[in-house]
Protein backbone atom coordinates (compact mmCIF):
# COMPACT_ATOMS: atom_id res chain seq x y z
CA UNK A 1 0.00 0.00 0.00
CA UNK A 2 2.39 2.26 0.63
CA UNK A 3 4.38 1.46 -2.58
CA UNK A 4 1.38 2.75 -4.26
CA UNK A 5 0.68 5.59 -2.65
CA UNK A 6 4.48 6.55 -3.04
CA UNK A 7 3.50 5.97 -6.78
CA UNK A 8 0.90 8.11 -6.91
CA UNK A 9 2.70 11.08 -5.11
CA UNK A 10 5.02 10.61 -7.94
CA UNK A 11 2.80 11.59 -10.53
CA UNK A 12 -0.58 13.29 -8.83
CA UNK A 13 -1.55 15.28 -11.76
CA UNK A 14 -0.83 12.38 -14.77
CA UNK A 15 -3.06 9.96 -11.31
CA UNK A 16 -5.45 12.53 -11.74
CA UNK A 17 -5.98 13.30 -15.24
CA UNK A 18 -6.08 9.01 -15.60
CA UNK A 19 -8.93 8.74 -13.03
CA UNK A 20 -10.85 11.33 -14.87
CA UNK A 21 -10.67 9.35 -17.94
CA UNK A 22 -11.94 6.53 -16.45
CA UNK A 23 -14.42 7.72 -14.91
CA UNK A 24 -15.98 9.45 -17.95
CA UNK A 25 -15.43 6.16 -19.54
CA UNK A 26 -17.63 4.37 -17.29
CA UNK A 27 -20.03 6.75 -15.84
CA UNK A 28 -21.05 6.55 -20.05
CA UNK A 29 -20.64 2.91 -20.12
CA UNK A 30 -22.76 2.19 -17.13
CA UNK A 31 -26.03 5.25 -18.43
CA UNK A 32 -25.46 2.62 -21.66
CA UNK A 33 -25.46 -0.29 -19.85
CA UNK A 34 -28.25 1.25 -17.68
CA UNK A 35 -30.86 2.05 -20.89
CA UNK A 36 -30.39 -1.15 -22.63
CA UNK A 37 -30.96 -3.13 -19.81
CA UNK A 38 -34.34 -1.47 -19.21
CA UNK A 39 -35.39 -1.28 -22.89
CA UNK A 40 -34.59 -5.02 -23.12
CA UNK A 41 -37.04 -5.49 -20.39
CA UNK A 42 -39.50 -3.12 -21.70
CA UNK A 43 -39.25 -5.00 -24.85
CA UNK A 44 -39.90 -8.34 -23.28
CA UNK A 45 -42.65 -6.95 -21.19
CA UNK A 46 -44.66 -5.51 -24.35
CA UNK A 47 -44.19 -8.91 -25.93
CA UNK A 48 -45.11 -11.28 -23.12
CA UNK A 49 -48.27 -8.84 -23.37
CA UNK A 50 -51.71 -10.44 -25.24
CA UNK A 51 -50.68 -8.75 -28.53
CA UNK A 52 -54.60 -8.46 -29.67
CA UNK A 53 -57.52 -8.61 -27.15
CA UNK A 54 -61.13 -8.59 -27.97
CA UNK A 55 -63.82 -6.96 -25.34
CA UNK A 56 -67.39 -8.45 -25.46
CA UNK A 57 -70.43 -6.63 -25.02
CA UNK A 58 -72.09 -7.56 -21.64
CA UNK A 59 -75.14 -9.33 -23.45
CA UNK A 60 -72.17 -12.04 -25.27
CA UNK A 61 -72.54 -15.37 -23.43
CA UNK A 62 -69.87 -17.35 -22.38
CA UNK A 63 -70.58 -20.17 -24.79
CA UNK A 64 -69.64 -17.54 -27.63
CA UNK A 65 -66.89 -16.40 -26.51
CA UNK A 66 -65.38 -19.75 -26.02
CA UNK A 67 -66.93 -20.49 -28.89
CA UNK A 68 -64.72 -18.31 -30.70
CA UNK A 69 -61.47 -19.28 -28.46
CA UNK A 70 -62.14 -22.76 -29.88
CA UNK A 71 -61.90 -21.05 -33.26
CA UNK A 72 -58.95 -19.31 -32.56
CA UNK A 73 -56.96 -21.88 -30.79
CA UNK A 74 -57.68 -24.66 -34.10
CA UNK A 75 -56.28 -21.95 -36.53
CA UNK A 76 -52.87 -22.71 -35.30
CA UNK A 77 -51.74 -19.14 -35.94
CA UNK A 78 -51.84 -18.36 -31.94
CA UNK A 79 -49.77 -19.51 -29.40
CA UNK A 80 -52.29 -19.12 -26.65
CA UNK A 81 -56.11 -17.79 -26.14
CA UNK A 82 -56.72 -16.50 -22.50
CA UNK A 83 -60.57 -16.23 -21.16
CA UNK A 84 -60.32 -13.50 -18.73
CA UNK A 85 -64.21 -13.76 -17.05
CA UNK A 86 -66.19 -10.57 -16.09
CA UNK A 87 -65.29 -12.06 -12.35
CA UNK A 88 -61.56 -12.11 -13.35
CA UNK A 89 -61.34 -8.26 -14.94
CA UNK A 90 -63.15 -7.09 -11.75
CA UNK A 91 -60.46 -9.23 -9.38
CA UNK A 92 -57.75 -7.46 -11.93
CA UNK A 93 -58.94 -4.29 -11.79
CA UNK A 94 -59.54 -3.88 -7.99
CA UNK A 95 -55.67 -5.32 -7.71
CA UNK A 96 -54.70 -2.20 -9.76
CA UNK A 97 -56.71 0.04 -7.79
CA UNK A 98 -56.47 -1.19 -4.53
CA UNK A 99 -55.01 2.21 -3.10
CA UNK A 100 -58.12 4.25 -4.45
CA UNK A 101 -61.13 3.25 -2.64
CA UNK A 102 -63.34 5.76 -4.70
CA UNK A 103 -62.13 4.32 -7.94
CA UNK A 104 -63.83 0.37 -6.38
CA UNK A 105 -66.80 2.19 -5.01
CA UNK A 106 -67.77 2.98 -8.79
CA UNK A 107 -67.33 -0.24 -10.40
CA UNK A 108 -68.95 -4.04 -10.08
CA UNK A 109 -67.60 -6.72 -11.78
CA UNK A 110 -71.34 -6.62 -14.09
CA UNK A 111 -70.39 -3.56 -15.95
CA UNK A 112 -66.73 -4.80 -16.69
CA UNK A 113 -66.42 -6.64 -19.93
CA UNK A 114 -65.57 -10.32 -20.63
CA UNK A 115 -62.53 -10.63 -23.00
CA UNK A 116 -60.18 -12.84 -24.76
CA UNK A 117 -55.89 -12.13 -24.80
CA UNK A 118 -54.62 -13.62 -27.56
CA UNK A 119 -50.54 -14.02 -28.27
CA UNK A 120 -50.00 -14.54 -31.94
CA UNK A 121 -47.43 -17.36 -33.24
CA UNK A 122 -45.86 -15.00 -35.99
CA UNK A 123 -46.10 -11.15 -35.75
CA UNK A 124 -47.34 -11.62 -39.32
CA UNK A 125 -50.19 -13.20 -37.97
CA UNK A 126 -51.85 -9.70 -36.10
CA UNK A 127 -53.14 -8.28 -38.92
CA UNK A 128 -55.00 -11.05 -40.08
CA UNK A 129 -56.23 -12.12 -36.84
CA UNK A 130 -56.83 -8.08 -35.97
CA UNK A 131 -59.32 -8.49 -39.13
CA UNK A 132 -61.25 -11.62 -38.29
CA UNK A 133 -61.66 -9.92 -34.61
CA UNK A 134 -63.82 -7.43 -35.95
CA UNK A 135 -66.21 -9.33 -37.46
CA UNK A 136 -67.18 -11.30 -34.53
CA UNK A 137 -71.19 -11.45 -33.25
CA UNK A 138 -71.17 -9.75 -29.73
CA UNK A 139 -67.48 -7.87 -30.19
CA UNK A 140 -67.53 -4.59 -28.49
CA UNK A 141 -64.04 -3.52 -29.05
CA UNK A 142 -60.25 -5.03 -30.55
CA UNK A 143 -57.53 -3.70 -28.86
CA UNK A 144 -54.33 -4.35 -31.22
CA UNK A 145 -50.89 -4.35 -29.88
CA UNK A 146 -48.66 -4.83 -32.67
CA UNK A 147 -47.79 -1.08 -33.80
CA UNK A 148 -46.84 -0.43 -29.81
CA UNK A 149 -44.39 -3.91 -30.30
CA UNK A 150 -42.84 -2.87 -33.58
CA UNK A 151 -41.65 0.79 -32.01
CA UNK A 152 -40.54 -0.63 -29.29
CA UNK A 153 -38.42 -3.24 -31.62
CA UNK A 154 -37.12 -0.01 -33.83
CA UNK A 155 -36.51 1.92 -31.08
CA UNK A 156 -34.36 -0.68 -29.21
CA UNK A 157 -32.52 -1.41 -32.24
CA UNK A 158 -31.80 2.09 -32.72
CA UNK A 159 -30.38 2.15 -29.35
CA UNK A 160 -28.33 -0.73 -29.33
CA UNK A 161 -26.74 0.31 -32.68
CA UNK A 162 -26.23 3.44 -31.52
CA UNK A 163 -24.66 2.37 -28.53
CA UNK A 164 -22.31 0.08 -29.93
CA UNK A 165 -20.94 2.41 -32.09
CA UNK A 166 -20.42 5.03 -29.68
CA UNK A 167 -19.20 2.55 -27.00
CA UNK A 168 -16.29 1.53 -29.61
CA UNK A 169 -15.43 5.25 -30.27
CA UNK A 170 -15.47 5.65 -26.53
CA UNK A 171 -13.12 2.50 -26.02
CA UNK A 172 -11.06 3.63 -28.16
CA UNK A 173 -10.15 7.52 -27.21
CA UNK A 174 -10.02 5.90 -23.85
CA UNK A 175 -7.57 3.48 -24.90
CA UNK A 176 -5.41 5.96 -26.65
CA UNK A 177 -5.67 8.77 -23.98
CA UNK A 178 -4.96 5.99 -21.17
CA UNK A 179 -1.62 4.77 -23.16
CA UNK A 180 -0.51 8.53 -23.85
CA UNK A 181 -0.94 9.54 -20.05
CA UNK A 182 0.72 5.91 -18.68
CA UNK A 183 3.73 7.19 -21.54
CA UNK A 184 4.15 10.08 -19.75
CA UNK A 185 4.26 8.65 -16.44
CA UNK A 186 6.57 6.22 -17.14
CA UNK A 187 9.16 8.65 -19.29
CA UNK A 188 9.43 10.52 -15.95
CA UNK A 189 10.80 8.14 -14.18
CA UNK A 190 13.04 6.99 -17.38
CA UNK A 191 16.33 7.69 -15.03
CA UNK A 192 15.29 5.34 -12.23
CA UNK A 193 13.86 2.81 -14.78
CA UNK A 194 17.13 2.64 -16.36
CA UNK A 195 19.19 2.11 -13.49
CA UNK A 196 16.80 -0.88 -12.57
CA UNK A 197 17.50 -2.23 -15.82
CA UNK A 198 21.40 -2.43 -15.20
CA UNK A 199 20.64 -3.79 -12.14
CA UNK A 200 19.02 -6.90 -13.88
CA UNK A 201 15.61 -6.06 -12.77
CA UNK A 202 13.16 -8.06 -15.07
CA UNK A 203 10.64 -6.12 -17.00
CA UNK A 204 7.48 -7.47 -15.09
CA UNK A 205 9.33 -5.72 -12.04
CA UNK A 206 9.35 -2.75 -13.87
CA UNK A 207 5.97 -2.67 -14.98
CA UNK A 208 5.29 -3.57 -11.57
CA UNK A 209 4.11 -0.32 -9.84
CA UNK A 210 2.19 1.22 -12.88
CA UNK A 211 0.19 -1.86 -13.00
CA UNK A 212 -0.45 -1.55 -9.42
CA UNK A 213 -1.80 2.19 -9.50
CA UNK A 214 -3.46 1.07 -12.72
CA UNK A 215 -5.73 -1.79 -11.22
CA UNK A 216 -5.99 0.78 -8.07
CA UNK A 217 -7.37 3.40 -10.55
CA UNK A 218 -9.57 1.32 -12.21
CA UNK A 219 -11.19 -0.32 -8.74
CA UNK A 220 -11.58 2.83 -7.64
CA UNK A 221 -12.94 5.37 -10.54
CA UNK A 222 -15.84 2.21 -11.33
CA UNK A 223 -16.78 2.24 -7.65
CA UNK A 224 -17.07 6.21 -7.41
CA UNK A 225 -19.13 5.86 -10.77
CA UNK A 226 -21.47 3.22 -9.44
CA UNK A 227 -21.83 5.13 -6.28
CA UNK A 228 -22.90 8.36 -8.05
CA UNK A 229 -25.10 6.60 -10.56
CA UNK A 230 -26.84 5.05 -7.47
CA UNK A 231 -27.40 8.45 -5.92
CA UNK A 232 -28.57 9.97 -9.17
CA UNK A 233 -31.17 6.44 -9.29
CA UNK A 234 -32.31 7.23 -5.72
CA UNK A 235 -33.11 10.86 -6.80
CA UNK A 236 -35.17 9.84 -9.95
CA UNK A 237 -36.48 6.53 -8.36
CA UNK A 238 -39.89 7.95 -7.76
CA UNK A 239 -40.14 9.30 -11.36
CA UNK A 240 -39.01 5.75 -12.75
CA UNK A 241 -41.92 4.57 -10.55
CA UNK A 242 -44.31 6.63 -11.89
CA UNK A 243 -43.73 6.19 -15.00
CA UNK A 244 -43.56 2.34 -15.17
CA UNK A 245 -47.03 2.04 -12.60
CA UNK A 246 -49.23 -0.48 -13.18
CA UNK A 247 -45.91 -2.79 -14.39
CA UNK A 248 -45.27 -5.50 -11.73
CA UNK A 249 -41.61 -6.21 -12.93
CA UNK A 250 -39.48 -5.79 -15.96
CA UNK A 251 -36.65 -8.66 -16.82
CA UNK A 252 -34.46 -9.78 -18.88
CA UNK A 253 -33.09 -13.76 -20.08
CA UNK A 254 -29.72 -14.55 -19.64
CA UNK A 255 -29.31 -17.98 -21.33
CA UNK A 256 -31.43 -19.97 -18.93
CA UNK A 257 -31.69 -17.47 -15.91
CA UNK A 258 -34.45 -14.40 -15.85
CA UNK A 259 -32.87 -11.74 -14.10
CA UNK A 260 -35.36 -8.80 -12.61
CA UNK A 261 -34.55 -5.46 -14.24
CA UNK A 262 -37.32 -3.44 -12.08
CA UNK A 263 -37.73 -3.58 -9.30
CA UNK A 264 -34.46 -3.33 -8.76
CA UNK A 265 -32.90 -6.80 -7.48
CA UNK A 266 -30.08 -7.50 -5.81
CA UNK A 267 -28.54 -9.76 -8.81
CA UNK A 268 -29.13 -6.92 -11.41
CA UNK A 269 -27.35 -4.43 -8.90
CA UNK A 270 -24.50 -6.64 -7.83
CA UNK A 271 -24.17 -7.72 -12.17
CA UNK A 272 -24.30 -4.10 -13.00
CA UNK A 273 -20.95 -3.48 -10.12
CA UNK A 274 -19.34 -6.49 -11.55
CA UNK A 275 -19.37 -6.07 -15.16
CA UNK A 276 -18.28 -2.15 -14.38
CA UNK A 277 -15.47 -2.65 -12.06
CA UNK A 278 -14.03 -5.81 -14.48
CA UNK A 279 -14.34 -3.20 -17.24
CA UNK A 280 -11.96 -0.21 -15.60
CA UNK A 281 -9.61 -2.53 -14.02
CA UNK A 282 -9.23 -4.13 -17.63
CA UNK A 283 -9.29 -1.05 -19.53
CA UNK A 284 -6.67 0.65 -17.47
CA UNK A 285 -4.36 -2.48 -17.03
CA UNK A 286 -4.62 -2.82 -21.11
CA UNK A 287 -3.22 0.27 -21.72
CA UNK A 288 -0.58 0.63 -19.18
CA UNK A 289 0.53 -3.21 -20.43
CA UNK A 290 0.81 -2.01 -23.92
CA UNK A 291 2.20 1.64 -22.89
CA UNK A 292 5.24 -0.27 -20.49
CA UNK A 293 5.63 -2.82 -22.75
CA UNK A 294 6.46 -0.61 -25.83
CA UNK A 295 8.36 1.93 -23.45
CA UNK A 296 10.57 -1.17 -22.00
CA UNK A 297 10.50 -1.89 -25.53
CA UNK A 298 12.36 1.10 -27.15
CA UNK A 299 14.89 1.30 -23.83
CA UNK A 300 15.86 -2.35 -24.64
CA UNK A 301 16.84 -1.23 -28.55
Amino acid sequence: MNELITSLRRTPYQSLAMFFSLFLTLFLSLLLMFSLTFLYGLLSYVEARPQVTIYFQNETSESSILEVKKELEQSGKVTSVKYVSKNEAYALYRDLNKDNPLLLEMVSAEILPASLEIFASRPSYLPELAAYLEKVPGKDEVNYQKNVVEKLLALTAVVRTGSLAFFGFLMFTTTIILITITHFKVALRKDEIELQRLMGAKASYVRRPFMREALFLGFLSSTIVFAKFSLLIYVAYPYIQSYLRGVQSLSIDLAQYKLVVWPFSIEYVGMLYLILTLFGICIAAFATLFATKKYIAIQRS
